[in-house]
């Protein structure tokens, strides 16, 4: 069964805004960019719509790199480092979340008008606030599966790590029964563009283990999201 959330506020930081606009290792903004965004932080509070769909399938059997999840439609996906997040679980959430196109159809306007630099803010906080609004949505399951004494996992979603970014369809298979607003391109890419599809584990088990990062797998060491 697709659950849905819909209608909630995202906490947008701005710190967060300027790690994805490139301002790392104690780099700042000078005034006026600092400006910027906070102006068009202010138009992005009023045009994000923020929503999420997710449903849980159990996690049938992991066969390295391979992961079988069946809820009624069996689906398998593929990935070392997945299958090393889903191992210790015995269910699977799949979800896409996103936060509507209003933005997008906003950030394409400002280009249009050649407000390129304002264009250019306000698409990253697009990427932040997608990511926060799938952030919100790992909140959401960690709280249920408290609640039934289980812990989750980090959140996976394709194109991350060494999971296909190719394997998006498989997962919009599994949401297809639902009225999501994200549709996905012949190449894998969503619209709206500032959407997140994933998976996100939950297990009863050894629960210091489902909480593990899988980064010590990762020979990409100059990786942002490295923990």
């Amino acid at each position: 069964m697709i659950e849905t959330i819909g209608d909630f506020e995202i906490e947008l930081k701005k710190d967060d805004v300027c790690q994805s606009l490139g301002y790392r290792d104690g780099g700042q903004p000078t005034a006026s960019i600092s400006t910027l965004i906070d102006e068009e932080l202010k138009e992005a509070r009023q045009l994000i719509e923020a929503s999420s769909y997710y449903q849980f399938m159990d996690v049938d059997d992991v066969s390295p790199p391979t992961v079988v999840l069946d809820n009624g439609m069996r689906i398998a996906v593929t990935g070392e480092i997945l299958s090393w997040v889903l191992s210790p679980c015995q269910l699977a959430t799949v979800f896409v979340s996103s936060i509507g196109l209003p933005l997008e159809n906003r950030v394409a306007e400002l280009l249009e008008e050649g407000e390129l630099l304002r264009g250019y803010i306000l698409d990253a906080i697009g990427s932040t606030a997608a990511n926060a609004a799938a952030a919100y949505l790992r909140d959401r399951i960690r709280d249920l599966a408290k609640s039934e004494g289980a812990e989750i996992t980090i959140r996976c979603s394709p194109g991350y790590c060494d999971w296909d970014i190719a394997e998006q369809r498989v997962l919009f298979e599994v949401m297809d029964s639902a009225e999501t607003g994200v549709e996905l391109s012949n190449d894998c890419l969503m619209t709206p563009r500032k959407s997140v599809s994933g998976l996100i584990g939950v297990g009863w088990g050894d629960k210091e283990r489902i909480r593990l990062t899988p980064c010590h797998l990762c020979t990409r060491s100059d990786c942002p999201n490295r923990r």
